[in-house]
């Protein structure tokens, strides 16, 4: 067998099939292309070794190697049904999310608001602990259940709560 007998259909075929099994990275592709296509001679053992370095080196995900190996199989036309490969898998998935996440919006919406309480109130919970042994007063407690329930209502950055929080906390220190 040569090269050759690999066509742009299969190439792309394995490669999303593959694809499939890649959740998480872009290791799942390598047993799969080893067994179908290395094992059997229809893809030189040192061109797949060279497509999956220069895949790991290149910037981007895993998956960038199987361009490599679709470029090896059949030239340009084998690296686009690669490509195609790895993308097609993408598509369809981020489709089904977003397909259900407008499905469940409504959902989410309802949720949303007592979830933040629910969060602010474990922050709360986790921020007594830590705050126990500092003695607060009256004052300090009654803020911090403020800021709280500010988080929770009006779904503030974390990052304004956190940089007020250290400019209140500076400023009282001063004052005291």
């Amino acid at each position: 067998m040569t090269a050759d007998t690999v066509g742009v259909v299969e190439i792309m075929t394995v490669v999303l099939v593959s694809c499939l099994f890649s959740l998480g990275g872009g290791n799942g592709p390598l047993a799969v292309i080893q067994d179908r296509w290395v094992s059997k001679g229809l893809l030189d053992p040192g061109l797949f070794a060279w497509a999956i370095a220069l895949g790991y080196l290149s910037p981007g995900p895993k998956a960038g190697f199987l361009s490599g190996v679709g470029y090896y199989m059949y030239g340009l036309p084998g690296a686009a049904a690669a490509i195609a490969g790895i993308v097609i898998p993408t598509w369809i998935g981020s489709a089904g999310v977003s397909y259900c996440y407008n499905r469940l919006a409504p959902v989410i919406k309802a949720i949303s608001l007592p979830a933040g309480f629910v969060v602010a109130g474990m922050i709360a919970a986790a921020a007594w602990d830590m705050a126990g042994p500092m003695a607060l007063g009256a004052l300090e407690i009654a803020a911090a259940g403020m800021v709280a329930v500010a988080v929770a209502w009006r779904n503030l950055e974390p990052a304004v709560v956190v940089l007020g929080a250290a400019l209140v906390g500076l400023v009282w220190s001063m004052c005291r």
